[in-house]
């Protein structure tokens, strides 16, 4: 069976770069001046698929010495001074040099025969963008470039602006130190931007002719330059150590070096697939940033207005703690309005449980009721001999029985609870009041005859009668002691809602403040929101075109 050979599917340049186009046309809609360009200069790059290799570091290291060995042809000036302004281009091909100038358009020369005046642009960096060489019969094509960038310890602020704004270009990047210059602040600063963007880094220690081998072996010499880029978490796809003055140097390692160029020439289009991708991402962040410093005024000012209120116990910047505190206060606020409506319905509810629940008449009650109704029907008489004296007697006798019983009942099961539980009630809300106090055990209900009377309805006599008339001296009672209870809970409430005016003004002025706070928070959200939503879309429209 033929074996058939799998391909891999080839990267579309082209629609890659179509993308970044859109990208950066949505860019400059917001008024973005400067990443868009950037983003275009990618998109051209991604067109060809251009691998760029970019030289950094001290402009002392040698980085023009370097690239000229490794082409073999001295194209860069190399002198003991910061000699490029700008970003200069080198890649094979025919010959043409190239000077893009910020006004004059584009400005040619003959590389064998105007090679200097060309160099003479390369150190301008106020009229000129960048310079482009291409040169035939080096180990660069078309599509395979060295960018020789300024050095970053230059004092020129435009020097280190240059050599940073062609990073987004940079697919790969050497960056090239002095031997005696390995350990400078800002070699680390430098290398550790480059690896945070995702860029693959190789370390050139360059010189190491100076090297003195009896003050430290070379070996401990390495040891202490990976341990000092360990230390700052630096961790570089490479480091190679050389010397162009003394080639046969035993740790000279530029064979390597200039192997491993070859290799990542080779690897151009899958090197330049992973490099475009994260430098559009990082212009994308570029961009956000752009908004966010244009943002930056009004976001100081909504910011300043937290720092004018002024809440105990609450860090105003803090958006989520602003957030529960305003929800705390106004589920407080919520309980507060509603306090005392609560308070009156639990209290009344309380009442209703212990009146419903109080028995008041019992098997005496119902024999005292008997004999009392039997006294009350008409006709009724006792004894003989003076009947009328002793019919009175009698029926008093009855009424008082009746009366002294139910007394008993009522002071036993309702009136010593009712009691209990009305004093207790302004405790439950924090309510103190000696008179109020005093008014509820001093309440009574009075059981008298004429009560006892006016609950007999016509047709009393049978014993069922007699069941409902003690159901109905017991709902008289507990009636008399609903008023009676009513009435307090109706004082306890009056009280309560002095607590709650009082306490609602001060849960006010920190709900208003608290709300002033929120509306400054949803101001700032809705900026960062409005930056994250363009963040999201120029990366939807890098990965899918939308």
């Amino acid at each position: 069976m033929p074996h058939t050979q799998v391909m891999e599917p080839q990267t579309d340049f082209a629609r890659m770069a179509d993308l970044m186009e859109k990208a950066a046309a949505h860019m400059k809609e917001s008024g973005d001046e400067q990443t868009p360009g950037k983003l275009i200069q990618l998109a051209d790059k991604t067109k060809r698929a251009e691998l760029n290799i970019a030289f950094c570091g001290h402009f002392s290291a040698g980085k023009s010495t370097m690239i000229n060995t490794l082409l073999g042809v001295k194209l860069l000036p190399s002198n003991p001074i910061p000699t490029s302004a700008n970003v200069v281009k080198i890649r094979g091909g025919e010959k043409a040099a190239r000077v893009y100038t910020k006004d004059t358009g584009v400005v040619t020369f003959d590389p064998d025969t105007e090679m200097e005046k060309l160099k003479q642009f390369a150190v301008d960096g106020d009229t000129v963008e960048w310079v482009e060489v291409q040169y035939p019969g080096t180990f660069l094509h078309e599509q395979a470039s060295l960018l020789d960038t300024p050095g970053i310890d230059s004092t020129d602020a435009a020097h280190k602006i240059a050599t940073e704004s062609a990073l987004h270009l940079a697919d790969v990047v050497i960056y090239m130190m002095d031997y005696n210059h390995v350990q400078a602040e800002e070699n680390f600063n430098f290398t550790k931007t480059l690896k945070d963007r995702g860029k693959p880094v190789y370390l050139v220690v360059n010189m190491i002719d100076k090297h003195i081998d009896f003050e430290l072996d070379f070996d401990s010499y390495k040891e202490s330059v990976e341990d000092a880029f360990e230390t700052w978490n630096i961790h570089p796809d490479g480091i190679f150590y050389t010397s162009l003055a003394e080639p046969d140097h035993d740790e000279n390692q530029y064979e390597e070096f200039q192997a491993l160029l070859a290799r990542l020439i080779s690897n151009r289009e899958e090197l330049v697939v992973t490099s475009v991708r994260s430098a559009a991402e990082h212009l994308v962040d570029e961009h956000v940033q752009v908004l966010k410093n244009r943002n930056e005024e009004v976001r100081r000012e909504l910011e300043g207005k937290l720092d004018e209120v002024q809440v105990e116990g609450l860090d105003s910047h803090d958006a989520e703690q602003v957030v529960r505190a305003l929800q705390q206060a106004e589920a407080a606020a919520q309980a507060l309005a509603n306090r005392t409506a609560d308070a009156r319905k639990q209290m009344e509810k309380e009442l209703g449980v212990l009146l419903d629940n109080a028995r008041l008449t019992y098997f005496s009650t119902s024999e005292a009721a008997q004999s009392y109704l039997e006294s009350r029907k008409p006709g009724f008489k006792a004894g003989i001999l003076f009947a009328g004296k002793k019919t009175e007697e009698e029926k008093a006798k009855r009424e008082e029985a009746l009366l002294a019983d139910l007394r008993e009942k009522v002071a036993g099961n309702l009136d010593f609870h009712f009691k209990e539980l009305m004093a207790k009630q302004p405790q439950a809300y924090e309510l103190r009041d000696e008179a109020y106090h005093a008014a509820v055990h001093a309440t009574s209900i009075a059981l008298t005859g004429e009560f006892l009377a006016s609950h007999i309805k016509d047709g009393a006599g049978s014993r069922e009668y007699v069941m409902n008339y003690c159901n109905d001296l017991s709902n008289g009672i507990k009636l008399e002691y609903r008023r009676a209870g009513l009435a307090f809970i109706e004082q306890v409430v009056a009280k309560l809602e002095q607590q709650v005016k009082a306490e609602n003004g001060q849960l006010q002025e920190r709900l208003a403040d608290l709300r002033k706070m929120a509306e400054v928070h949803q101001e700032l959200t809705k900026l960062a929101s409005k930056e994250q939503a363009a963040k999201e879309q120029l990366q939807a429209i890098l990965q899918e075109g939308a």
